[in-house]
């Protein structure tokens, strides 16, 4: 399987923009503003339905119209007659006065459920804001873990967004109880909603964290799962607290990940003693963890028809030599598109990845 072409109509500030991917490794060079990111995020959302970007669905589309859309063209096996035609169509809840969704989906022209127009590919995305993954805050590393992981489980995905919407109706609850509003007994049944969902969440998170011990490296790093652990019990234990301070104070929501390094034998945490080159050097190592644990959830299903493509979206300049030289390296296993500003990387692209395309914007 492999991404072949992408068009997009008043998306972001690309008006009529189509673009062609005839080779395994993509390098879109340009100056900043040129849209570079937007073409990197067009192709996450094709595959999973969301932005990395947008905090809303209006925010894609060009300020002067009422919808964009992005479409791509995926050919399995490499047989131009076996073929998809995905498309997203973002609107801003209204077209020519009647109201309608923020997204439509379909499939070779057909009309679908966002769940059988997406998920025709993964993607791994490595862009200038991840490299504050490990010394950023806790959200951002839930949000790491979530984006992935609801890619990947459609049963993760599904028991978040019950999980979310428990954790709001509960904050909620909490605050009335607290003002005697509503009585305790209220709780009880988004009490087991938040266990049973956040069991759920916490599975696969901590799975996908064991994971990492099977992948190499040439630095020695380690992560930790450091969960709020949730359950039955824990929920009884803190329901006095959560009253009081009108908010639920343990679950999922609470959740980080720790990464630390071992040197000159000692194991020192990343974020608090890491240089700023290990840390980026760290994130580097997560995001081949998520390469690894996409490829091997995929061959322990058996779908071996899905692929994963990279996505690096501007992020070789933010990195020393040696990290650029790993980050490069994986060109070879997957169907690659990458963004820069630097005209000077073109060059060593062409060593790696002979299969290569180079766009200039």
């Amino acid at each position: 399987m492999v991404i072949t072409g992408l068009a997009l109509q008043n998306f972001r500030l690309h008006k009529n923009f189509t673009l062609k991917f005839p080779s395994k490794t993509t390098v879109i060079v340009g100056d900043n503003a040129m849209g570079k990111t937007s073409i990197v995020e067009a192709l996450a959302l094709l595959s999973t339905g969301d932005s990395f970007k947008a905090g809303r669905v209006e925010e894609m589309v060009d300020f002067n119209t009422d919808l964009s859309r992005v479409k791509g063209v995926i050919v399995y096996d490499d047989h131009d007659n076996d073929n998809d035609e995905v498309e997203v169509i973002l609107t801003r809840g209204e077209i020519n006065g009647k109201k309608t969704q923020h997204r439509l989906f379909s499939v070779n022209g057909v009309k679908r459920r966002k769940k059988d127009a997406i998920g025709k590919f993964y993607t791994v995305v490595f862009r200038p804001e991840d490299m504050r993954l490990i010394e950023g805050s806790p959200s951002r590393r839930r949000s790491f873990l979530d984006t992935l992981l609801s890619m990947i489980h459609p049963d993760y995905e599904a028991a978040f967004k019950s999980y979310e919407q428990t954790l709001r109706r509960r904050n909620k609850l909490l605050l009335q109880v607290r003002e005697r509003e509503q009585p305790r007994t209220s709780l009880q049944y988004w009490n087991i909603n938040l266990a049973r969902y956040g069991e759920i969440l916490q599975k696969y998170r901590k799975d996908f964290v064991a994971s990492f011990t099977g992948v190499e490296f040439p630095v020695d790093f380690e992560i930790e799962y450091d969960p709020s652990v949730i359950s039955d019990k824990r929920i009884e234990q803190y329901i006095d607290r959560e009253i009081a301070s009108g908010h639920t104070l343990v679950g999922p929501h609470k959740d980080d990940i720790i990464v630390f390094l071992t040197q000159k034998g000692r194991r020192l945490r990343l974020d608090t003693f890491g240089s700023r080159g290990q840390q980026r050097l760290g994130v580097l190592w997560i995001k081949f963890c998520e390469l690894e644990y996409i490829t091997a959830t995929v061959n322990a299903r058996g779908d071996i028809g899905k692929r994963t493509l990279l996505l690096l979206d501007d992020i070789l300049s933010e990195l020393d030599n040696d990290s650029k030289a790993l980050a490069l390296s994986v060109l070879k296993n997957y169907q690659s598109i990458i963004t820069t500003t630097d005209k000077g990387v073109i060059e060593e692209i062409e060593k790696i990845a002979k299969d290569s395309t180079i766009i200039r914007l």
